[in-house]
């Protein structure tokens, strides 16, 4: 089967939330000031859009301005975000964003970076420690300055895992996601996330998409069938008393076995182990020649 690759299945997985969702069209809201998208993004993460916009609409019903929340005491603050989880946590959050802000700008308004390059408007947020946060981040990007970036969160991560599709953190998911889904797909897409982060019957629902690798990478190669390995060498026959084990095999015959002593002179044999060969007789003198005899002049 061959390797689908993550793009494909996340196209395939926005047409299936389409159907399951099935999200109403509606026009594209009004872009948000920069302080109001970090505000936003601060109350909408890991919570619910629901949720987030009745938390922005608050702030901007019950104080005059952004200085009013910057001096207000922090319970005052938390009572705006009631029904939020850990609005003591994002109370601190959004007053020290504020109060960083004062203390660098002496204003409330960041408008200016509409203006700008994206890059060089991230970097003028950078030292802002609300930044840290990946998904404000993505929310500010995406909702003011016209970027196009999918806000993740932990909880839109932790779908991801249940449907399989596992990444180390959020920004990384982020990235991917942005990746496969284009800008014109990105508005629509960033909502269905939002209610399948927040649906818990999607991890049992049996027609959801589920990411699977086929690749054949990390893979170990399958041992061969038994039947086809070769023994490393045939085993000794069994002896009497004897385990098979302690047979050794029998020792090569000699190469030169059959050789003869080079100093044995031809045909004569070696002779047997354990035995003295006989002393060697003197060679019998020359004969004399013919028609001579011996004594005469």
């Amino acid at each position: 089967m061959a390797t689908q690759s993550k793009t494909q299945y996340l196209t395939d997985l926005q047409a299936y939330l389409k159907r399951r969702y099935k999200p109403k069209a509606e026009k594209a809201a009004a872009r948000l000031t920069v302080i109001e998208a970090v505000v936003y993004g601060i109350c909408h993460e890991d919570t619910t859009r629901e949720q987030a916009n009745q938390a922005l609409s608050r702030f901007k019903d019950q104080f005059f301005d952004w200085n009013e929340v910057r001096v207000s005491p922090l319970e005052e603050v938390q009572e705006t975000l009631a029904g939020i989880p850990d609005p003591a946590a994002r109370a601190h959050r959004i007053r020290r964003f504020l109060r960083q802000l004062f203390e660098r700008t002496y204003n409330f308004t960041l408008e200016q970076l509409t203006k700008k390059p994206l890059k060089e408007a991230l970097k003028a947020l950078q030292p802002f420690e609300v930044f840290t946060s990946d998904y404000v981040t993505a929310t500010v990007v995406q909702q003011a300055l016209g970027g196009h970036a999918i806000p993740v969160d932990e909880s839109t991560r932790k779908a991801f895992e249940h449907l399989g599709l596992h990444e180390p953190d959020v920004s990384t998911l982020r990235g991917l996601i942005e990746r496969a889904i284009p800008k014109n797909r990105g508005a629509e897409f960033i909502e269905l996330l939002e209610e399948m982060a927040h649906d818990a019957a999607l991890a049992t629902d049996a027609k959801a998409p589920r990411w699977e690798h086929h690749g054949k990478a990390g893979h170990a190669p399958s041992p061969p069938p038994a039947s086809t390995v070769k023994p490393a060498r045939a085993k000794s026959k069994e002896l009497p008393g004897i385990k098979p084990e302690a047979v050794e095999p029998p020792s090569p015959p000699a190469k030169d076995a059959k050789a003869k002593p080079k100093d044995a002179p031809k045909g004569s044999a070696a002779p047997p182990p354990g035995k003295t060969p006989p002393a060697k007789e003197p060679p019998s003198p020359p004969a004399s020649p013919k028609g001579k005899r011996g004594g005469d002049k």
